[in-house]
């Protein structure tokens, strides 16, 4: 309740000011599986949309984790962009990210904090080198197949050590059958040292096998 009350407050701050407002919405298609035990493999198609939802970019990204024990998972992944332009031709971009995540069960609730190493942090013409810092919070409520969850994660440059930004996220999972699921997803991004907010709607389908 607190993390709602503190994302609704920071939203009236943001139209409050004079700032802006940029809007995009996104889709993903995640497909998962478990070559061997530990280890999960996964491939996710993207396309990410302007407010006028034309075809901003696309990408591909693929990722590997080992669960190194029961609270502890490595992770690295590799994100190949193609960044649509109106003016200018087609660019292409490489992104990867190495990351550990610690999880921890508490009754039906569900805590992780993920701390990633990357050289993108999610924005266009952004090349600089990060660190990520995310929090989450799921809740498995019984007999359920619904999954609501909340996320804070801050984004360090790591070139002069300042907090770029934080994204603050709230959603859910729908399980519609054993393996598979949908989620939706709210997104907002505050930038620490621009006049410059986004919002971002995301739907996902993923795949387990």
């Amino acid at each position: 309740m607190l993390f709602l009350i503190a994302i609704l407050f920071i939203n009236v701050i943001a139209f409050a000011q004079d700032v802006e407002n940029e809007y995009q919405t996104r889709t993903a298609f995640e497909l998962a599986f478990k070559p061997v035990k530990r280890v999960k493999l996964s491939i996710t198609p993207e396309f990410r949309f302007d407010e006028n939802y034309a075809l901003d970019k696309s990408l591909i990204e693929g990722e590997a984790s080992y669960k190194a024990m029961k609270m502890l998972t490595f992770s690295g992944s590799y994100r190949f962009i193609a960044n649509q332009r109106e003016t200018k031709d087609t660019e292409y971009l490489n992104r990867y990210a190495l990351g550990a995540s610690l999880e921890k069960k508490i009754k039906k609730f569900e805590t992780s904090f993920r701390l990633r190493y990357s050289n993108y942090s999610d924005d266009d013409g952004e090349e600089n080198d990060f660190m990520r810092y995310k929090l989450s919070l799921k809740y498995d409520i019984p007999k359920c197949k619904v999954t609501p969850f909340v996320a804070w994660e801050v984004f360090q440059q790591l070139s002069n050590s300042e907090m770029y930004k934080n994204r603050f996220a709230l959603g859910f999972d729908y399980k519609l059958f054993k393996k598979n699921s949908v989620g939706i997803d709210y997104k907002f991004d505050y930038y620490n040292n621009e006049y410059l907010n986004k919002h971002i709607v995301s739907i996902g389908y993923k795949l387990k096998f």
